[in-house]
């Protein structure tokens, strides 16, 4: 059996690339963390070092015993931190990353209701696209995601989390200004705000409403401006600038007070889940774990 704390002494000399620089790092002697070296290097029968110059690299055993030592240290610290919080407060940091458009109307109270229950936890928060998200959970940036759309879902454990309507709408003042909006041929008499130029989102909820017979018209649709994100979108509605799919968690108050109309009322909204996210193959942390299960615990779908 391995001595750990030789092994995490080698972990510290590998990362540190000189004996002098993980003696500091660990306050202790240099010839103290060379014996340990000497005895590991002893006890496994193998060379782990090779020594260049003033610096000391790993040999391919080394290689291999460090990608080993690294996972069984973190299982190891893993295991001790949750016995060790078993009755007490968490602590750590959290990366938490949400698209840009959710982080604002979901993100306060959730990190105000985690806190609450356990003051030692930091946050950053960190917004992305759905597709940078994807990558940022891919690539280990973000512990914890909050995202709609996925490339690679197979990389991902994903539960629902929050489910809301986006309807067609537009502001009261713009629709006063148009012709009487009462089937959906007089759509093609208005200015749309898309997502994107080729206005998929609103070719799929003509395709949703029973209206195929429409999308071939859909390149023949004024469509003003361009947005990346959401936020974006209500803004240029609310301004008037012409009518696009609006959030209903998002601008609640505004339909609520009549400042915006959703368009053909008895029409199908889009309906959106946002989950929950990361990675399958991931190392054990008592913290995300918690935040994981404390997130799946308030999830209304």
């Amino acid at each position: 059996m391995l001595d750990l704390n030789k092994l995490r002494t080698f972990t510290v000399v590998a990362k540190a690339g000189t004996i002098t620089k993980a003696a500091d790092l660990l306050f202790r002697t240099q010839p103290a963390i060379t014996a340990q070296i000497r005895d590991l290097e002893e006890e496994t029968k193998l060379i782990l070092f090779e020594r260049k110059n003033s610096r000391i690299y790993l040999t391919k055993e080394g290689q291999s015993l460090y990608d080993y030592a690294m996972i069984r240290i973190v299982e190891m610290d893993d295991i001790i931190l949750r016995l060790r919080h078993q009755n007490e407060n968490l602590e750590g940091k959290i990366r938490f990353g949400v698209q840009w458009e959710l982080t604002e109307h979901l993100v306060p109270d959730i990190v105000y209701d985690f806190r609450k229950l356990n003051p030692n936890v930091c946050f950053e928060i960190r917004q992305y696209d759905h597709e940078n998200l994807e990558a940022a959970l891919l690539e280990n940036k973000v512990d914890v995601g909050l995202n709609i759309l996925y490339k690679q879902k197979h990389f991902f454990e994903t539960h629902a989390f929050f489910k809301f309507e986006r309807s067609l709408v537009a502001a009261r003042d713009y629709l006063e200004k148009v012709p009487p909006i009462r089937k959906y041929e007089d759509l093609l008499n208005l200015d749309i705000i898309g997502f994107s130029e080729r206005l998929e989102d609103f070719r799929f909820w003509l395709e949703k409403n029973g209206q195929k017979h429409l999308v071939k018209f859909a390149n023949k649709f004024s469509n003003p401006v361009t947005v990346k994100e959401t936020n974006t979108m209500h803004s240029l509605i609310k301004k008037g600038v012409g009518i696009g799919f609006g959030d209903s968690f998002i601008l609640q108050k505004e339909m609520d007070d009549k400042q915006i109309v959703k368009i053909l009322p008895k029409s199908e909204p889009i309906y959106v889940t946002i989950d929950i996210a990361r990675r399958k193959v991931r190392t054990p942390n008592l913290l995300h774990d918690s935040f994981f299960d404390f997130m799946l615990a308030r999830a209304n779908c």
